[in-house]
């Protein structure tokens, strides 16, 4: 029996139970000759290379489900490392129906004889394009997370500077809130000073209107105590003109009383001398009758002076 078809038998045998065990494996499994031809595929290496039936994998080389670069880094070098040690593991890069890369993770099994020649191999591929995915967006997320962490921090940071400073903010609202407390109570204190002050000068200055009214009364009387001194004044002068004029006036009168008296003397003189040449009064009787014409003659002038000083 040929190679081929020996393969072919495998993979049918067993009471076609390979399909079916294999089509229920996640992994993609396909069943090379050791020309590199697919005699068997499962469902899962179907729908990873982007087919819709086995028939359409079956029978194609290996190099159909990978670029030129794959077979040549990968492929190759791995089917030729299975030949020698029997099976082989690691990442294997696959091609899609459309042309997109599929990273696998790939184990190869050799298939040999009982000779140990290597009649095929099969082929485990598992799909890590999810996987990277997911790697690749928890590494985004993580590095978002990150970002998002060292952003937090800083807002922390930010958020405690902003909170010492609202501390601060406090602190000063505190000791000015303290101090518009003092103010307030200065105020409220100005506020009764001044109200008492404002009675204080409403009392003055009714005590003020008082004073005004007794300085205009005053005023008043002053007016009127000057115009009757004015007039007494002008009395005075008045009466000083007329006791001028009549203190002159008796003045003149007691001149012309000391002439009449000078006259009434010599008068008296003449006629005593003419008695005493007669020879009827002695010399004693003639001082003596002098005397009395002067003491007459002098209550004569002071009767005068009385009666003008009652008159004034």
């Amino acid at each position: 029996m040929s190679t081929d078809a020996s393969i072919a038998k495998e993979t049918q045998g067993a009471g076609g139970c390979f399909p079916v065990i294999t089509d229920h494996a996640l992994e993609a499994i396909a069943v090379l000759d050791s020309n590199g031809v697919v005699h068997y595929a499962n469902a899962a290496w179907v729908r990873m290379h982007g087919y819709q039936r086995r028939s359409e994998v079956v029978g194609r080389q290996i190099s159909a489900f990978h670029n030129k670069e794959q077979m040549s880094s990968n492929v190759l070098p791995f089917l030729q490392e299975v030949a020698h040690r029997g099976q082989i593991s690691g990442p294997v890069g696959h091609i899609h129906k459309n042309g997109t890369e599929v990273p696998t993770n790939t184990t190869m099994i050799a298939l040999k004889d009982e000779t140990g020649k290597m009649r095929g191999v099969v082929v485990y591929a598992i799909d890590t394009s999810e996987p990277k995915k997911l790697n690749d967006e928890i590494g985004n997320l993580k590095s978002e997370a990150d970002k998002r962490s060292a952003e937090l921090k800083l807002a922390a940071a930010r958020l405690q500077e902003r909170a010492k400073e609202l501390e601060i903010v406090e602190s000063l609202l505190s000791a000015r809130g303290t101090e518009l407390s003092a103010i307030n109570k200065q105020l409220w204190q100005y506020m009764s000073e001044r109200g008492q002050t404002q009675d204080q000068l409403q009392a003055l200055k009714t005590e003020l209107a008082a004073k005004e009214k007794e300085a205009e009364e005053l005023s008043s009387r002053l007016q009127r105590q000057s115009e009757e001194q004015a007039k007494t004044e002008l009395r005075w002068k008045t009466q000083y003109s007329e006791l001028s004029k009549a203190i002159k006036q008796l003045h003149n009168e007691v001149i012309e009383m000391k002439h009449q008296e000078v006259e009434y003397l010599e008068d008296v003189d003449l006629d005593a001398k003419r008695v005493g040449a007669k020879g009827t009064l002695d010399r004693d009787q003639l001082k003596q009758l002098s005397a009395m014409a002067k003491k007459f003659a002098s209550e004569e002038v002071r009767e005068s002076t009385l009666t003008m000083n009652k008159s004034l």
